[in-house]
């Protein structure tokens, strides 16, 4: 505990002298210790079972410093991607020296010993420092649910924003990314979550507060290459402030919290983001409360947008009935894959009288409203299939039973809607018509439409943007109008980025151990079944990262503080304990499948099997090297 406080302190030293560049040493300099602590296993038992080592290594690739003592060289290579140590006749086809110093002089016992010690150690590792970091206090991303996307499986089945979870099957869960984990491997299966509603969060004792449970079916999301049921972190109130961007060089800090926009009270840092997006003024100030007390008045002048972007007015209709909560109200009313068209009033002669039409979300609840006050003559007009009909909207009507109802259409068609006052309304579009072509291109959805739309952007510093010609089919005809699209600078960039709440949780020490023994067999599995849903295609090999990632996650660890590192520290050592122990040649784990042959046959496997299967190795974790740090490259500059 001692030494962990006197490092803690030593590595806020270095933080605070070196800012970034102190953070970034900290997190190699963490990663380093992992790899250290391996090849120190390797090299500890090699020494003790006789065996002459030749080179201790941390990197690979040409010589960074080194230097040597007995028979040891000691070095540090360029590349930060691993470690070795070489051992006298470790490779077929070595010279043995025949004094007993070789590795295939030893045991079958005595080299199970020294291949196994680098996952020893490395789980040594997590089991000394799970205990003392989660007795100092570890921050994790909160479990508090930020976000839930209408229509997916958390919001069927009733999560909202602001909920804790607490548990996922049964399973504690410290951090969000631990919920994300276990919905991944969870499967089609389904999870049971444990929830704290939003409103008894902060109540009394955490121990005391009700909590609920959920049954969640996740969907496969194929752009993330992983099960998900839809849900996002809570946010912090405060912002991570990029360096040297514009809030930083006008003075704000980290730490520092935004309550007011150019004059504008802000309730939550939800709502920074709308006032962001709107503003076009140079210069904007804004009122900022300091972390440790009293607030100030910050003018920031946010850097401009680097590319124009045009806009003509139009938006995809996205009234395709996506999902309907369980509200006994709507049982007879809206289905899945329902299009909602309009709100209509039935006249007393029978007729329809069109009231509003309906294209998204807002309009549904906004017609929920109006139906309320039209009583029984209200109807909702529906595209059922190939049907369109009118249905009377449940007896009990409120606004707030719209939120029961999610749109979505994926991806959206050709209709669109006009927005007042912009090029394609001046222009004469129909409202609800459907677009076949721009420029005498066709189209197949929004997507096309909004590629065609930004082709037209101005080229340098001209301004103004090229016309566009829309084919467009509305009542059966098919015209061409002419549109201009208007030219409009996207949002400006103040430096300021919503950062995830986080949270401290910390343990008895005693406590901490059972914790942190408890955490780390949690984590091996997890990695068993992460690499089990890999095969199996239930999780993408996209998802997998390399050493790119890992430095990136270990810096913003460092940020957290050094519990927290070291806290991921253990987590990166038991992957690699379990990694290392894999089947595959040239990896601790083939070493001793190859050890296992021999013991059961009685002689060592023969240098041509064993020479051909190490080559086959290299090329295996060669190649996954290679994609994993592909990962890492579309992940950062893509």
């Amino acid at each position: 505990m001692l030494l962990l406080t006197v490092l803690a302190s030593f590595g806020d030293w270095i933080a605070d002298a070196a800012g970034s560049a102190g953070f970034w040493l900290l997190a190699m300099g963490g990663i380093g210790l992992v790899i250290f602590v391996h090849e120190l296993g390797h090299f500890m038992a090699a020494k003790w079972c006789g065996v002459r080592v030749e080179a201790f290594a941390i990197g690979f690739g040409p010589k960074l410093i080194g230097f040597k003592r007995g028979d040891t060289e000691y070095r540090l290579g360029l590349l930060p991607i691993g470690g070795y140590v070489k051992m006298a006749g470790d490779n077929p086809g070595d010279a043995l020296q025949g004094d007993g110093s070789d590795l295939p002089s030893k045991s079958v016992g005595q080299r199970f010993l020294i291949f196994v010690a680098g996952v020893v150690m490395n789980l040594l590792f997590a089991l000394v420092a799970l205990p003392i970091v989660l007795s100092v206090g570890v921050q994790f991303h909160s479990t508090r649910v930020g976000s839930v996307q209408a229509g997916g499986p958390a919001w069927i089945a009733g999560l909202a924003k602001g909920d804790e979870i607490v548990a996922v099957d049964d399973h504690r869960v410290d951090d969000f990314n631990d919920v994300i984990a276990e919905v991944a491997l969870s499967g089609a299966d389904g999870v049971e979550l444990e929830v704290v509603r939003a409103a008894d969060v902060e109540r009394g004792d955490p121990a005391a507060r009700p909590t609920e449970r959920l049954f969640v079916k996740p969907e496969y999301d194929r752009t993330q290459g992983r099960f998900v049921i839809g849900i996002g972190p809570a946010l912090a109130p405060t912002f991570e402030v990029t360096e040297e961007g514009p809030a930083a060089r006008a003075g704000i800090r980290e730490g520092d919290r935004v309550v007011a926009f150019g004059g504008r009270p802000l309730a939550s840092i939800d709502a920074f983001e709308p006032l962001r997006i709107e503003n076009r003024a140079a210069e904007v100030t804004l009122r900022v409360a300091a972390a440790d007390g009293g607030e100030r008045d910050v003018v920031v002048a946010p850097a401009p947008a680097a590319q124009a972007t045009c806009v003509v007015g139009i938006k995809p209709f996205l009234n395709k009935v996506k999902a309907v909560r369980g509200r006994a109200a709507l049982a007879d009313f809206l289905r899945v894959d329902d299009e909602v068209v309009a709100l209509a009033r039935r006249a007393e002669d029978g007729t329809l009288v069109p009231l509003a039409s309906i294209a998204d979300g807002d309009e549904l609840a906004a017609a929920f409203a109006q139906a309320a006050t039209l009583g029984a003559a209200a109807r909702f007009v529906v595209r059922r299939g190939e049907q369109t009909i009118d249905l009377a909207p449940p007896a009990t009507v409120d606004a707030a039973l719209a939120a029961d109802i999610a749109f979505g259409r994926d991806p959206p068609g050709r209709r669109i809607r006009l927005v007042p006052d912009y090029p394609a309304a001046r222009a004469g579009l129909p409202d609800g018509c459907e677009i076949a072509k721009v420029d005498q291109v066709a189209v197949e959805g929004w997507s096309d439409i909004t590629q065609r739309v930004q082709k037209a952007a101005p080229e340098g510093d001209s301004g103004r943007a090229a016309p566009l010609t829309f084919t467009v089919v509305a009542d059966g005809e098919t015209k061409e109008i002419t549109v201009v699209p208007r030219v409009e600078r996207p949002p400006v960039d103040f430096g300021l980025v919503p950062s995830i709440a986080m949270v401290e949780r910390s343990y008895p020490f005693f406590e901490a151990v059972g914790v942190g023994v408890s955490s780390a067999g949690y984590m091996i599995k997890n990695v068993y079944l992460t690499l089990k849903k890999i095969l199996v295609r239930e999780v993408s090999a996209s998802n997998l990262s390399g050493i790119f990632t890992i430095a990136y996650v270990s810096r913003s660890f460092a940020e957290s503080g050094l519990a927290t590192l070291f806290f991921f520290l253990a987590v990166l050592s038991l992957n690699l304990a379990f990694l290392n122990l894999l089947p595959i040649p040239v990896l601790d784990g083939g070493h001793l499948f190859f050890l296992l042959v021999e013991k059961v046959k009685g002689s060592p496997v023969s240098e041509r099997v064993m020479g051909f299967s190490q080559l086959i190795g290299l090329v295996l974790v060669l190649a996954l090297l290679l994609f994993v740090t592909y990962n890492d490259l579309r992940r950062f500059l893509l």
